[in-house]
């Protein structure tokens, strides 16, 4: 798109600059691909365990860990009678590694939550009543989990 809308225009774009574009684009399709697999089939074990073959992507302990997840009829009652991630918790208390792998595939952005919790921090601090530059302390305290202790301070 970059190319024709260069052609429409006659316009020339700087080598490194293109190349830059391209190591870009080549590095957000790397990550996109690492969060959405093309080939879902390995991922059947997780949205149904007791129907899915041996899945080939586990290592040896989780395989043990799966066969003895399927083999157990009071984890199929739990899976029929429970959402997926509650099963998956469920199982993480019996099966750690296994239920560890499944819950990570089940939660591919929980890390954006702390970017979103930053970001509406930031919206808040800088209105047009608080338009401050420099907000590091600010955003420090706005988005720590630490309980401040006023009889101390």
């Amino acid at each position: 798109m970059l190319h024709t809308f260069l052609k429409e225009n006659d316009m020339n774009l700087n080598e490194i600059v293109k190349n830059e574009f391209i190591d870009h684009l080549s590095n957000l399709k790397i990550h996109f691909e690492h969060y959405f697999p093309k080939n879902n089939q390995q991922q059947n074990w997780i949205k149904d365990p007791f129907s899915a073959d041996l899945p080939t992507n586990l290592s040896s302990i989780e395989q043990e860990q799966w066969i003895d997840v399927t083999s157990d009829s009071t984890m199929k009652t739990k899976f029929g009678s429970s959402s997926l991630t509650q099963f998956w918790t469920h199982v993480k208390l019996q099966y750690t590694e296994l239920a560890t792998k499944a819950l990570k595939n089940l939660t591919p952005f929980a890390t954006s939550y702390l970017c979103e919790t930053g970001f509406s921090a930031l919206a808040v601090i800088k209105t047009k009543y608080r338009s401050k530059v420099n907000v590091e302390k600010e955003m420090r305290i706005a988005i720590s989990k630490l309980e401040p202790r006023f009889e101390h301070i």
